[in-house]
């Protein structure tokens, strides 16, 4: 069954023949204005959610697609206290593919056990996001070319963040891929080193700087993740770590020629907007890639029919 619940869950081909559709649908978006005319999507976003959600849904409709949108969960007869499963079996029974937000992990393979039609994670816990993933790797293949042989660093609150934990996973798709991080997830400055296993690529522990600042000449990319404030017991401890890996525009004096700087979106303050305005910023043209690289992974789950007749099959994700 085309599902796609973990970044996992793709070869690098696969990977690259969604970029490939991807260019198609920027380059000649008319072409699949009905490339999913008849069929419905379900959005089920469990965990509230606002560019994931708006852009799923407008690759949905810019493919001719209907969609069925539950953002709320108040909507639903979650609260009076119907299950979960009972409420996924439905949106199966319903739509011809369900796009799926949880904040807990593990929850997607319980879901697909109660649907017949794709099943697509929006997110799930502090894991997985594939599609995120995707959309990231692709504005770096945009950018650079390749993604092969890129220095690439994050910083911000790893452990806890799910886009950056699945971007890790999806680096281990490319060969020479070098990962740098400065890791703010937790009180303590010393004694909590970032897990070696996390970040490992190929064998390559990734490199732990103390600070953004001394991190920033090192990579071509800085990723920036949220250091959530909900995982501090102590504020201070939280206004420390924000310090040494917050983002501003004086920083990238220091940055590598070349360097660009990413971000999934929402953020607040670890990433400054006097970043906005310099060459460097490419985590709008990150939101502007969603609509694309979602529209093509949809039509690689649920297949379809291109102007002209060409049709797309749905392959395993």
């Amino acid at each position: 069954m085309p599902d796609l619940i973990s970044i996992e869950d793709l070869s690098r081909r696969e990977i690259e023949d969604i970029f490939s559709s991807a260019d198609h649908i920027q380059r000649s978006p008319d072409d699949f204005r009905r490339a999913l005319g008849g069929k419905v999507v379900c959005t089920l976003f469990f965990e509230s959610s606002t560019r994931t959600r708006w852009s799923f849904e407008a690759a949905a409709h810019r493919l001719g697609a209907r969609v069925l949108s539950v953002a709320d969960m108040r909507s639903t007869r979650l609260h009076l206290g119907e299950s979960l499963l009972d409420t996924t079996r439905m949106a199966g029974f319903y739509c011809d593919a369900v796009v799926a937000r949880h904040a807990s992990d593990d929850v997607m393979r319980r879901i697909k056990e109660t649907i017949r039609v794709p099943l697509i994670s929006a997110g799930e816990g502090r894991t997985h996001h594939p599609t995120q993933t995707l959309i990231d790797l692709y504005t770096l293949r945009d950018h650079f070319g390749s993604v092969d042989g890129l220095q690439i660093g994050i910083a911000g609150g790893i452990r806890h963040s799910r886009a950056a934990r699945s971007l890790i996973a999806g680096l281990r798709k490319f060969e020479g891929v070098r990962l740098h991080v400065v890791d703010a997830s937790h009180d303590a400055d010393e004694g909590q080193e970032f897990p070696p296993e996390m970040g490992d690529l190929h064998g390559v522990a990734p490199i732990e700087y103390s600070s953004m600042k001394k991190m920033i000449g090192q990579v071509d990319m800085v990723y920036v993740v949220r250091v959530q404030p909900e995982r501090f017991a102590d504020p201070a401890a939280h206004a420390r770590q924000l310090e040494k890996s917050r983002l501003h525009r004086e920083l990238l004096s220091r940055g590598s020629a070349g360097l660009i700087v990413m971000h999934c979106l929402p953020r607040t303050e670890e990433l400054d907007p006097d970043v906005d305005e310099t060459p460097q910023n490419k985590y709008f043209l990150q939101a502007r890639h969603a609509v694309a690289v979602r529209s093509a992974t949809l039509l690689r789950c649920m297949g379809g029919r291109l102007a002209g007749g060409t049709v797309i099959g749905r392959r395993s994700c």
